[in-house]
């Protein structure tokens, strides 16, 4: 793995974000030339640490003229796409935003590739495992996504222009639905195991649904491998790979394990707050794909990962 990213040039966007960030900094160490592109009012905090050692190129997705100007000066061989607008809300008001940023700014990304002429080695496109939504688990790449969210019909739209393109102008895609990650640096206002973390630290009892709903959660480290190990997989190039350990747990019990392995500081108010509209019962993913197309597999426990993310963010309670 070390010996094919040595000296590659790479670009990733989305670098400051929760995977991207891991995943630039594992590039940084498997000996890549580094190139970043992310907004000027971008904080690079998850990041900081190695900005020195990587070049970081000013632009947005939705500006075609500075992905134009970044791919022609970076003339990366391989590019991670992890640029997005996350919002998992089921609000009207979002679709002009998630139009904008995960599907136009997806296809500007790639005409600025067809139209500086880059020889591409591997495009590795982000998708996201809710672009499944309201189907029965476990879901496999070739069924029918039935999106409940802006986000998610968002993401969509943009694997299908990935794959149009692809097929027609015969550039080098992959889409990765990564499913449920969690580990250090991810923020704690939306995301569950960082936001439950943080109302043991602070004391404060935490609100949820009666949790009997069924998630799968994967350390982000066996999320970035999947990423690294597609870079270098030919034959991965034009399909759609789910990214995720395939384990279902309640919620309510993996809240429980939170809580327990940070000494019992609070209460969990279960059925505090209602279920999401379109809210699935059951999600995990069929993940034969990736084991046999990738070689992944993934190495973390729950267990040995939860340990992990709370050691991280008792270190570094301050940040969030």
């Amino acid at each position: 793995m070390m010996q094919f990213l040595s000296g590659k040039r790479v670009l990733v966007t989305g670098a400051t974000g929760f995977i991207g960030s891991h995943l630039t900094r594992r590039l940084h160490k498997e000996g890549a030339e580094v190139h970043i592109l992310i907004r000027k009012n971008s904080n690079k905090f998850r990041i900081k640490d190695i900005i020195e050692d990587i070049v970081t190129w000013y632009g947005d997705v939705t500006d075609y003229q500075s992905l134009c100007s970044c791919i022609n000066n970076s003339k990366p061989q391989i590019i991670f796409h992890l640029a997005t607008f996350r919002n998992v809300e089921r609000d009207v008001k979002l679709i002009d935003s998630m139009i904008d940023t995960n599907v136009k700014g997806t296809v500007n990304l790639l005409r600025s590739v067809i139209d500086e002429k880059i020889a591409l080695e591997c495009f590795i496109n982000t998708g996201t495992c809710e672009e499944y939504g309201d189907v029965s688990a476990p879901f496999h790449e070739d069924r029918k996504e039935m999106p409940v969210s802006p986000y998610s019909a968002s993401k969509v739209a943009a694997t299908y222009f990935c794959q149009m393109i692809h097929k027609t102008m015969e550039l080098p895609i992959v889409t990765l639905r990564p499913f449920l990650s969690y580990g250090s640096y991810q923020d704690t206002d939306m995301m569950f195991i960082p936001s439950l973390i943080k109302h043991c630290l602070e004391g404060k009892d935490f609100p949820m649904t009666e949790g009997n709903q069924t998630r799968e959660f994967n350390y982000v480290d066996d999320i970035v491998d999947a990423y690294i190990l597609t870079a270098e997989c030919q034959n991965a190039v034009g399909e759609i790979i789910n990214i995720g350990n395939g384990i279902e747990y309640k919620i309510k019990d993996v809240a429980e394990q939170i809580v327990k392995m940070m000494g019992n500081p609070i209460q969990l108010l279960f059925g505090a707050i209602p279920k999401r509209a379109g809210e699935t019962e059951h999600f995990f993913c069929s993940n034969d794909k990736a084991k046999n197309l990738l070689g992944w597999t993934p190495k973390t426990t729950l267990d040995v990962g939860l340990r992990k993310t709370i050691d991280w963010y008792k270190n570094n309670s301050g940040i969030f």
